[in-house]
């Protein structure tokens, strides 16, 4: 019942005799805070108590947040806010000679400036908890009320009162439409956000207070104190990477080609114009960096900033440097699953500073453009962090190419890799090693080199802020260029066997060969899980070998053992089903698990459409319909929808469901009049059309 997030509310034995004491008696609920009291009474009648559970009636959908502080700059104080950054003089600020010196005095700057507009702001507490309803919504039901005690006096008419009923019913019904357009808008189909949403108007609550730890156990004891939290956390993260990071030597010596500027990949400036583009093009967030910035208020003041951001960038790329300013991350660390309390059930989610991230930007748009015109490029396998790429195409790929090797008869055996840590253990003298074999110029590994290393990070535990350590390896989370460096780091890992074919999505990598009998494939995936774990010794990657697991793909029905395959004396679980990429994958290519899946989620949120429907207007319903239960449909529905009718018949059920409650018809009501009257303006056909 933990798992599920249930809460028992009676506590204390239930049934008491002379000789037992026992509690028998469950009640459990997924919202304790609308659990107001519990009762566990004697009676004297029976040995049984009295179990009586106190309950709230009332469902407040939108909690206020009175009395609730937080620090920011007031509405009030942004345009003075902005008037204080214009007024800068950057040239006597910013010298153009010292890197380090500039960036230091301009983020310092900023900062000072942050601070003196930051105040403490209270939240008020709101009479209506409700969005949609307006000042003008709330003097009309205060009239209709009023009609209503008049109307229930003898010799008053009732008409007024049921006139402004209708007025208020209609007006409600109306406001309500206008948010869910509003909300589902600004969402930009981005299901996440308009998730969101869908929980507070059903009254979900929206914090399960796993995402911030109450406490943690550390070693037996038990850490309540936010400060002691994050140096708990902080030292974790830095030494659970060292673990790994220390069981690799490397000693390789750097050697440059002389090549000319045509031939090797150099960074160029910047102009002010391109930096105000990659302003604008940054993602809306306000999550504070460690100077107190976040992109949104950097959107706001980007005319204003892009001056001395462009000359900074500018002095980066010609003195070969990374600024220290913007080596430093502040980490949250975010449950994922399991006890709440152990240190290994987190994640380290990096806030890097903003204004580092333009920097970023603009060096990888370069490396990107050069690799997609030169040679050698990213390997054709690699899926991850590439324009034109998708999920979608590399599972279709894989899809079809285990069905063309079953079409030649025998087995496809399969091994899907877990690395421990990928991402953090990237050796820096390897990595810059093999830029130069992209023919990177020795003034671009050198400024990448700067950006790698000495590089610090301090974890926030409600707001409270752990002393910064350094890190000695791995590419900077939640950065631009790591993604990409990364997948340079791993480019020569599917020429290291050729007997076996490889794709790969940034981390999530897999290899499979083709075989007559499932014997020679495990002795062919033996083979190259040796060549693999020898490259991985070389780039200091560690292969999580209780995570890495093996399948085996045929046609025929005959049960037989499956082979093992060993992995440096350990032997790799064989599984029937593997999900890969969002898309589960059977042995049989049957798609059950993933069709199963699929009907959850998509009768789950079909629910919530149904018990929003008639409070949204037609275009706001369509960009739920569409952000919400199509965008399931159509992933990866190139590897999946080929299946027998009777395999798709769920979907199909599911699929009439949402037209009818689309249009607001019951069940019983035929799809096919529904899909003739609203295919001119809906663009909606059946799901065989869909999936076409």
């Amino acid at each position: 019942m933990d798992d599920m997030d249930m809460t028992q509310v009676i506590n204390g034995p239930t049934r008491i005799t002379n000789s037992t004491s026992t509690q028998i008696d469950l009640a459990f609920t997924n919202m304790p805070e609308r659990i107001l009291k519990s009762y566990n009474m004697l009676t004297g009648m029976s040995d049984h108590n009295l179990i009586m559970v106190t309950r709230k009636l009332n469902k407040r959908r939108f909690k206020p947040l009175a009395g609730t502080e937080f620090y920011g700059i007031p509405r009030q104080e942004q345009q003075n806010f902005q008037d204080s950054i214009n007024e800068v003089n950057w040239d006597e600020l910013l010298t153009g000679k010292n890197l380090d010196m500039d960036c230091s005095n301009m983020a310092n700057k900023i900062q000072e400036i942050i601070k003196r507009f930051t105040r403490s702001i209270k939240l008020k507490a709101k009479k209506n908890s409700i969005p949609w309803l307006n000042t003008s919504i709330l003097q009309l039901m205060k009239e209709r009320d009023h009609s209503l005690k008049l109307a229930n006096k003898l010799g008053h008419s009732r008409h007024q009162f049921i006139s402004l009923r209708n007025r208020v019913v209609k007006e409600i019904r109306k406001s309500k439409a206008d948010f869910f357009i509003t909300v589902l808008n600004s969402a930009r189909g981005n299901s996440k956000i308009t998730w969101n949403y869908i929980k507070k108007l059903l009254g979900e609550s929206q914090n399960k207070n796993k995402s911030k730890p109450g406490q943690i156990n550390l070693n037996g004891i038990i850490l309540t104190k936010p400060q002691l939290m994050a140096d708990a956390f902080n030292n974790y993260f830095i030494e659970s990477v060292s673990e790994i990071s220390d069981k690799f030597t490397v000693k390789q010596r750097r050697e440059y080609r002389t090549l000319s500027e045509t031939q090797s990949f150099t960074i160029t400036n910047i102009t002010e114009t391109k930096v105000i583009n990659l302003i604008q093009s940054l993602k809306s967030s306000k999550a504070k960096d460690v100077f107190g910035m976040d992109p949104n208020m950097l959107k706001d003041l980007g005319p204003a900033l892009a001056a001395p951001i462009a000359s900074i960038i500018n002095l980066s790329i010609s003195s070969h440097c990374f600024p220290k300013a913007w080596k430093s991350a502040i980490v949250t660390p975010i449950f994922k699953s399991g006890e709440s309390n152990s240190l290994i059930n987190y994640r380290p989610i990096s806030i890097l500073p903003v204004i580092s991230k333009l920097a970023e930007k603009w060096v990888a748009k370069q490396i990107v453009h050069y690799l997609n015109n030169s040679s050698p490029s990213l390997h054709p396998m690699q899926f991850g962090f590439r324009s034109k790429y998708s999920t979608e195409m590399a599972t279709c790929l894989f899809i079809e190419k285990i069905k063309y090797f079953l079409d030649k008869g025998g087995v496809v055996g399969a091994v899907f890799l877990d690395l421990r840590k990928a991402f953090d253990t990237v050796n820096h003298s390897v990595l810059l090693n093999k830029l130069l074999k992209f023919n990177f110029s020795q003034n671009a590994v050198t400024w990448i080199e700067s950006y790698l290393t000495d590089r610090f990070q301090s974890v926030s535990v409600n707001n409270c802020r752990s002393d910064f350590l350094r890190l000695t390896s791995g590419v900077p989370q939640g950065s631009i260029l790591g993604p990409l460096l990364f997948s340079l780091y791993i480019n020569d890992l599917p020429t290291v066997c050729s007997e076996a074919e490889c794709l790969m999505y940034a981390d999530d990598t897999f290899f499979f060969v083709h075989g007559h009998t499932k014997d020679i494939v495990a002795a062919k995936l033996i083979k190259t899980m040796s060549c693999v774990t020898t490259w991985m010794q070389k780039c200091c990657l560690e292969l999580n070998t209780s995570k890495t697991v093996g399948m085996y793909f045929t046609k025929t029905n005959r049960v037989s053992s499956d082979p093992d395959i060993h992995v440096n004396g350990e032997r790799l679980q064989i599984v029937n089903q593997y999900k890969y990429l969002g898309l589960i994958i059977d042995s049989e290519l049957s798609f059950k698990a993933h069709i199963g899946k699929l009907c959850k989620t998509v009768k789950f949120n079909l629910a919530n459409f149904r018990a929003i429907r008639n409070n949204m207007s037609t275009e706001a319903a369509k960009r739920y319909v569409h952000s919400m239960i199509f965008s399931h449909f159509n992933y990866c529905i190139t590897s999946w929808s080929r299946l027998v009718k009777a395999q798709k018949k769920p979907l199909e059920i599911l699929y009439k469901q949402v037209i009818k409650v689309m249009d607001k018809k019951p069940r019983y009501h035929h799809h096919c009049a529904i899909l003739k009257k609203n295919i001119i303006f809906l663009d909606w056909d059946s799901l065989h059309n869909l999936q076409t």
